[in-house]
């Protein structure tokens, strides 16, 4: 399979390895590269289908690996919007395009964008980089 590197132009990280990429009021949420390196089938997601709105750190998905379960929560409080209907025919998606086109819902912010929880690229590359050496 091959795994695209590119990530979108906007991208901001959660400590847990979740992404978003803002664009004008919505956010697009998916999984890290990172996060998923190492796994080679996706067999399902289970969506907990929010309503209203969702507090920061809430399980919005879990991505089933044979060999895993990873939570995708909520990297701020939001309104859920939706999924991303792309992977109803190919979850493998998220594997191949993990930092861009297999991002999981999007969402809309409860308050006006604030980066301050979320972790810049630059930032989580040092993140990972730490918690690799430890």
């Amino acid at each position: 399979m091959k795994i695209s590197t590119v990530s979108r132009p906007r991208i901001n990280f959660t400590s847990n390895h979740e992404w978003i990429d803002f664009n004008g009021t919505v956010g697009f949420v998916g999984i890290s590269a990172h996060r998923l390196k190492g796994i080679k089938n996706i067999v399902n997601v289970k969506w907990h289908n929010p309503k209203g709105t969702v507090e920061k750190g809430a399980v919005i998905a879990e991505i089933h690996t044979t060999e895993q379960v990873i939570p995708v929560c909520a990297p701020l409080s939001c309104k859920y919007l939706g999924r991303n209907q792309k992977l109803s025919g190919d979850l493998n998606l998220i594997l191949e395009s993990p930092q861009d086109n297999g991002w999981l819902f999007f969402v809309t912010p409860v308050k006006i964008y604030n980066q301050e929880p979320l972790l810049s690229p630059e930032h989580y590359q040092k993140l990972i980089r730490t918690k690799v050496a430890n």
